[in-house]
């Protein structure tokens, strides 16, 4: 006689599939909704057709981008115009950075294209690669696909997706080890919205002299995340060695405020500053911090600047899509007795047991409650 609780987690390889419908969607098993490509190509009928017709479940600006991207490729055939990229906003116009010279200047963009993708605020956004045609007045042609972008639901409207960056390389998220404390619950949601869009995150410990960063150290490397520890306020090794990591990626910085965020950007590039209220071009108008502004470093790259990752409320997720982008959690799900484990109350938890026997951080479980109970829980 087969005992059905011993059994029921054997037969995980691609041609054992497991026991019941529910355990398909385990964090780990390789299944037609795992198959990657769903995000760059959800409305590519023949990759859907081919891989299995449900989906897995997505936040909205999952959806959108793949949407965006299918638009995108449409129209960038037959575009006209030199390559560059979009560096800010001044009103109705768009500010790009040509890729031949860096020169920066101000367009118009082409009705279509602001109609093509609905269920945003924008549909250009900090990042985006367009063509820009020259003959009359500068205007956007095209907007090529985007690797990634950095969203989230619109403070305004729930309905809408606000779009801060695209093609991000790097999501720098800066906490400081003392004054104001170290605040993992922070951290953690920064790396959720990283995990969510795809973006690579990096976490900064700044502030190293007034504390002991290795507990940090130890929690964040153990899980596969790049750590740097820095002293922005005295420089030296730890800030050269960090603006090596970042040469050449385009970066956003994130962080709460007291942490050291202006002061690392002082330290990384003391040839550049941002400040509220620099003049993007004269006679044009005045660029504030309440939109995203991207930056040219003279050591190569780009510094994007955006308001929008002070908000780092989380939407758009279920329980099961939190838990399986914390990759700790995520190493556990399956385990756990039923397929759609919240991880809150539920009997024969593998999330809890382990926290309680100590093979999980606590730090880390309470970061994953919070952002479920009082962002997904109504």
């Amino acid at each position: 006689m087969v005992d059905n609780h011993q059994s029921k987690y054997k037969g995980v390889g691609a041609h054992n599939p497991r026991h019941g419908l529910g355990r398909l969607r385990r964090a780990h098993a390789q299944d037609a909704t795992r198959v990657t490509g769903w995000l760059q190509r959800a409305d590519d009928e023949t990759f859907t057709d081919r891989n299995g017709t449900s989906q897995r479940n997505s936040h909205a600006g999952e959806h959108l981008l793949a949407k965006f991207n299918r638009l995108a490729a449409i129209s960038r055939p037959a575009a006209i115009g030199d390559p560059g990229e979009i560096s800010g906003f001044l009103g109705k116009d768009v500010l790009v950075r040509l890729d031949a010279d860096q020169a920066e200047m101000l367009c118009t963009v082409r009705q279509v294209l602001k109609k093509q993708v609905s269920g945003v605020k924008n549909p250009l956004c900090v990042g985006d690669c367009v063509q820009v045609d020259r003959t009359t007045d500068p205007v956007i042609t095209s907007v090529a696909p985007r690797r990634n972008q950095l969203a989230r639901t619109d403070s305004h409207n729930r309905s809408l997706i606000h779009i801060f960056a695209a093609n991000i390389d790097r999501l720098v998220i800066v906490s400081a080890v003392r004054d104001p404390e170290l605040k993992f619950g922070l951290i953690d949601r920064y790396l959720l919205i990283a995990a969510m869009n795809d973006i690579p995150a990096l976490v900064v410990l700044n502030k190293a002299d007034l504390g002991d960063a290795a507990a940090a150290l130890a929690l964040y490397t153990g899980l596969g995340i790049d750590v740097a520890v820095t002293t922005a306020i005295h420089g030296g090794q730890s800030i050269d060695d960090l603006r090596t990591r970042l040469h050449g990626l385009s970066c956003v910085f994130a962080g709460q405020s007291g942490v050291g965020k202006s002061s690392l950007v002082n330290a990384l590039f003391p040839r550049f500053a941002v400040r509220t209220g620099v003049v993007a071009d004269e006679g044009h108008g005045r660029h504030t911090t309440t939109a995203a502004r991207s930056y040219a470093l003279p050591e190569g790259g780009r510094l994007i600047d955006t308001p929008g990752v002070r908000e780092c409320a989380i939407s758009g997720l279920t329980p099961v899509d939190v838990a399986l982008l914390f990759p700790d959690l995520a190493a556990l799900h399956h385990l756990c007795h039923f397929a759609d484990c919240s991880h809150l109350h539920e009997p024969d938890c593998a999330v809890q047991t382990a926290v309680a026997d100590g093979r999980l951080a606590q730090s880390r479980y309470e970061s994953y409650r919070g952002i479920v109970r009082e962002d997904l829980i109504a």
